[in-house]
């Protein structure tokens, strides 16, 4: 004898699983691809996040090298001709609209109002003893940090020269300041 169950089950052939059983295998194929689908969206946007990473990272650079061709400038400007002049007008003009470019995307050169380094901002690459300043104190920032304000993430430490006077002077060959006490 039959239960009301193996009834609800079976197709009128009785061999053919009825269309709730159907309906069970659907929703697990469906499920599954849900499933597949959602990891793939999450490596999708993994990979895209990585890329956009890569991306600032080069734009972080291009802006090294504006920042560096301002100091080699800085003080020299009065000595170039016209077209010099009208050279380094164009280079601080890009500079601007890359900062506005990358403003519009949320992101923004660190800041450090109380002129200390903090662990979470900043790779110290070398400090200097100076009685007159505190301890952590930035003396030059080499590289500027950037951080994505909408995340509220990080996504270069500034590289700093601070104020050590515990300790011996500790010197990077990446420091501007290295070739001043040269």
């Amino acid at each position: 004898m039959t239960n009301r169950y193996d009834r609800m089950t079976m197709s009128k052939q009785g061999e053919q699983p009825a269309p709730d059983a159907l309906l069970r295998e659907k929703l697990i194929g469906f499920q599954r691809e849900i499933a597949e689908l959602k990891q793939s969206n999450k490596e999708q946007e993994e990979a895209a996040e990585q890329r956009e990473q890569e991306l600032l990272l080069g734009l972080f650079e291009v802006l090294d090298a504006f920042d560096n061709l301002e100091k080699n400038i800085r003080g020299k400007e009065n000595l170039l001709d016209k077209i010099g002049q009208r050279f380094v007008k164009g280079t601080r003009a890009i500079q601007r609209k890359l900062l506005r470019l990358l403003r519009s995307r949320h992101v923004e050169p660190l800041e450090f109002p109380e002129n200390k380094a903090r662990i979470k901002q900043c790779k110290i690459i070398a400090t200097q003893n100076d009685p007159a300043l505190e301890n952590e104190e930035i003396i030059s920032v080499e590289k500027k940090g950037y951080m994505d304000t909408e995340r509220k993430r990080v996504l270069r430490k500034a590289e700093v020269v601070t104020v050590c006077n515990d300790a011996p002077p500790m010197i990077s060959v990446y420091s501007s300041e290295d070739s001043n006490n040269s």
